[in-house]
């Protein structure tokens, strides 16, 4: 059965061309689709203006195992208003991802969501994303009072923690300990796993933190997780969508059988042409990452009547239903704890430069045309006043014809010195920095110093539903091409590149001098590693602990291949 559900959703996703449709065009119901659910793990539910919030998400079907049918999950934190703290995309690796957040001064303190989801998840009627609830204390701005005091959330200050204790919400007899009870500061932490019959696999978060001194009394009220629109939304699988619509300037008539183009702007930009259907809509699939927060989509030069026409992009926001608010209320027993933690925090945070987290730089990605074709440096010639004159003296493989609204750039195939193959008669594709030139007198008015090289690609080339005579690819000094964005025909997208993959900083102390010894460590997250792929007995990881006395819980956090949920947990005491 579920075997016919993936060619039933195999032969949907190759007939469509977009990412979200009304349920009335779907051909099956869509409750016969496999289902999609998210679990969230942070590193705490309570944090002040200036930490790091972690958190690791991971895509789950519905029996609980790992889907490796999305590859993009989204993460965002809302306010109580549905207002958005921050919004994360990130590619799915193996089924799971990992992010940061720093809590800013600026943000109010009270009480927050933290959700993640797919696109396909939004079709659950239940749990279409998963949820985490955190409470943010800004000691740099003073509170709201609140009016009513029974819809409040009070945090109260509470010492009641073991010294050493451990848990396990396994149904296996599996512990998390460490070599010793009782560290000083500065001291190195070796974990390991006991109780291990067979090796586990699959994907687990390990979180060491010292313990809040609070004590959370009330639980908010949670909106109904789940999805009520009439729109289906297709599952990324190759990566992200972008997708929408083009409509008559009237918006009724759909444009279909139209060109559409987008570019990505960048160092290796993308490029994607693609086309509507019957209903004016397309999309395009990004199956690698980009860098810039910026696309243009545009009407391809072929349709002569773009001018009439108007392009309209899908959203992917997830709006939560309401739910009933409450406030945030501090027990002013805190106050003295809390200004000791704000001191702290902001010395660590001055020493940022030298404890900085390892950003996984962005690998640059050939263009699709790779090194094809040939390529003129106009540094390495004469320049010239225009460009008419660049082609004439230097481009020799490509040509300019005619003037105003009727010039053209033409390929010289050296193979076809007569013109009379087959493809003469279609234009090339011209690009500036990764842009498709719908109207050739904005390159060619162009200032050609401004040119840093262009690429003739003299055979001809199919991309996409399209075949060119070949390609000019014109790349400019400053790569910051713009075209005209006042016609209706073009049209400016915001995207939010995927978040970068870290490497957390991770100090280690030696007997004798130390380059470290002088520098304050007033850390209160240990440890935070959300790469951990299999458990067995043993070394599991080590670390060091810091300046900060206090009860810290080391938490082990995960699922199995089988869908089993594993959270072990373990206290340890830092003395000075």
């Amino acid at each position: 059965m579920k075997k016919s559900i993936f060619i039933i959703l195999l032969i949907l996703l190759g007939n469509v061309t977009f990412s979200q449709i009304p349920n009335q065009d779907l051909s099956v119901e869509s409750n016969v689709f496999p289902k999609e659910k998210l679990a969230l793990t942070i590193n705490s539910n309570i944090l002040l203006a200036g930490e790091l919030l972690q958190y690791s998400t991971l895509n789950l079907n519905e029996a609980g195992k790992k889907s490796k049918l999305s590859k993009v999950v989204y993460v965002s934190m809302r306010n109580e208003n549905d207002s958005v703290v921050f919004h994360h995309k990130l590619k799915l690796n193996n089924g799971s991802a990992s992010g940061d957040f720093f809590i800013p001064a600026t943000l109010k303190s009270g009480i927050y969501k933290l959700i993640s989801y797919t696109n396909f998840s939004k079709n659950n009627k239940l749990d279409a994303y998963a949820l985490k609830t955190i409470y943010v204390i800004n000691t740099f701005m003073k509170m709201d009072k609140v009016k009513n005091v029974s819809d409040s959330i009070r945090l109260n200050f509470s010492t009641k923690f073991s010294r050493v204790s451990t848990s396990n919400e396994s149904n296996q007899q599996i512990k998390i300990v460490s070599d010793k009870a009782t560290y000083g500061s500065r001291e190195k932490v070796s974990l390991k796993l006991e109780g291990i019959s067979n090796e586990i696999n699959g994907n687990f978060v390990l979180s060491v933190r010292k313990l809040n001194p609070i004590e959370i009394s009330g639980k908010p009220s949670e909106s109904v997780n789940g999805n009520s629109s009439n729109v289906f939304h297709i599952p990324e699988v190759r990566g992200e969508l972008i997708s929408g619509t083009i409509l008559n300037n009237d918006g009724k008539v759909p444009a279909k059988n139209k060109i559409v183009s987008l570019t990505i702007p960048g160092e290796d930009f993308i490029f994607k042409s693609t086309s509507t259907d019957a209903n004016g809509r397309f999309f395009f699939s990004l199956s690698k990452g980009y860098s810039s927060n910026k696309g243009i989509i545009q009407l391809s030069s072929k349709d002569s009547r773009k001018e009439n026409y108007t392009i309209n992009i899908d959203k992917k926001h997830l709006n939560l239903n309401d739910s009933k608010r409450s406030a945030l209320v501090l027990n002013p027993e805190l106050k003295s704890w809390l200004q000791e933690r704000s001191v702290q925090i902001q010395i660590e945070n001055a020493y940022f430069e030298t404890k900085r987290d390892s950003v996984k730089p962005h690998k640059i990605t050939s263009r699709f045309y790779n090194n094809l074709g040939t390529v003129f440096n106009l540094d390495d010639y004469t320049r010239f006043a225009t460009l008419r004159e660049t082609f004439v003296e230097v481009i020799t493989l490509a040509a300019i014809r005619g003037n105003g609204a009727n010039s053209r750039f033409v390929i010289h195939n050296a193979y076809d010195p007569n013109r009379i193959a087959q493809f003469n008669d279609i234009p090339p594709l011209v690009l500036l920095d990764g842009i498709e030139i719908i109207n050739n007198e904005e390159l060619i008015n162009y200032n050609p110093r401004q040119i840093k090289s262009v690429r003739v690609i003299t055979k001809p080339y199919r991309y996409g539903p399209m075949i060119y005579s070949g390609i000019i690819a014109v790349e400019t000094v400053q790569g910051d091409f713009t075209p005209n964005t006042t016609e209706k025909c073009i049209k400016v997208i915001d995207l939010i590149p995927e978040v970068k993959g870290k490497k957390y900083y991770k100090p280690k102390y030696h007997s004798g001098a130390d380059k470290l010894s002088r520098i304050p460590d007033y850390r209160v997250q240990l440890i935070w590693n959300s790469q951990i792929e299999n458990l067995k007995n043993g070394f599991i990881d080590s670390f060091f602990t810091s300046d900060i006395p206090g009860t810290y819980q080391i938490s082990l956090e995960g699922y199995g291949m089988k869908g089993e949920f594993y959270r072990l947990t373990y206290n340890f005491m830092v003395i000075q």
